[in-house]
């Protein structure tokens, strides 16, 4: 039953939270931290997860800030253009069975199974994305290899928005998850590095969920962008007696529409290389204390 069956995906997916519950068990609290929360308690300057530390000292505040800016940017380009990208493909693949003149439930099924397999090549791009990031990132240093995933993601995403036509065009998804979440994998190695022990977790957590909180205007941002240039698209449309002419034309203004507000929307990887210039790289570096 098709109302059901997606929930067995849920339980399904949820099997590896329990693993947490082993892994709980069998680790062991750093030393270095279990020596940062003693000192806390004989120096109220240095309290354990205090974000009143984290924003009272600059040295600490500047990377925090910066940090959930480079947050930001990754995230709305992940949320609220890249996971989006059913939006185009859907539609795109629809028109293009519909030009070999399949039947109305082939192509509507046709749509639906690219539209699941855009989804899944668009994650195996981002487990190699990720996994290379890494790599890079030990050899060649945080910043630079945030510099060149930010500028792939952004090319990757303008040129999927813009290319994306047919079946034949699914690579593209893969490249653009490969660039897009490859930034993620940075996150884990580089945020931890701007913090000392006592504020490492709390301001990781801050720039990483902060920015998550702010990100989530990227998808009412893509909407309304949506929204407001097909109404406008449509608006310059000829007129038209014949009502299925009408209804195709529009449905390519609004597909033109989504194209160009993806496009617009990719400017915000931009934001991360504006937030990479104020932050230190760390490659080689200890990590701070106080």
């Amino acid at each position: 039953d098709p109302n059901v069956s997606w929930k067995y995906l849920f339980w399904i997916g949820s099997v590896p939270a329990f693993l947490c519950i082993f892994i709980m068990i069998r680790l062991k609290e750093p030393e270095k931290w279990i020596r940062a929360k003693e000192l806390s308690r004989n120096d109220k300057s240095k309290a354990m997860g205090s974000y009143l530390s984290l924003f009272g000292d600059a040295r600490w505040r500047k990377p925090a800030l910066f940090g959930m800016l480079l947050c930001v940017s990754a995230v709305i380009g992940l949320w609220g253009i890249g996971f989006f990208s059913n939006k185009l493909v859907a539609p795109a693949i629809a028109a293009a069975l519909s030009a070999q003149n399949l039947p109305p439930e082939e192509v509507q099924a046709g749509k639906q199974w690219w539209a699941a397999a855009n989804l899944i090549v668009q994650n195996f791009g981002a487990f190699f994305g990720m996994i290379c990031f890494s790599k890079a990132a030990s050899r060649f240093g945080r910043k630079p290899v945030f510099a060149v995933a930010f500028l792939s993601a952004l090319a990757s995403t303008v040129f999927f928005y813009q290319c994306f036509e047919t079946t034949t065009d699914i690579w593209m998804s893969f490249v653009m998850g490969f660039c897009q979440l490859s930034i993620f994998a940075g996150f884990a190695i580089y945020l931890p590095e701007l913090f000392p022990t006592r504020l490492r977790s709390t301001g990781t957590s801050f720039c990483y969920n902060v920015g998550r909180f702010i990100a989530a205007s990227g998808p009412i941002t893509l909407g309304v962008l949506a929204s407001n240039l097909a109404k406008d698209a449509k608006a310059a449309l000829p007129v038209m007696a014949d009502e299925a002419t009408r209804k195709i034309a529009e449905a390519a203004a609004e597909l033109a529409a989504f194209r160009s507000a993806g496009t617009w929307m990719s400017a915000i990887f931009l934001l991360g290389l504006v937030a990479l210039l104020f932050l230190p790289e760390t490659k080689g570096r200890p990590m701070p204390e106080d």
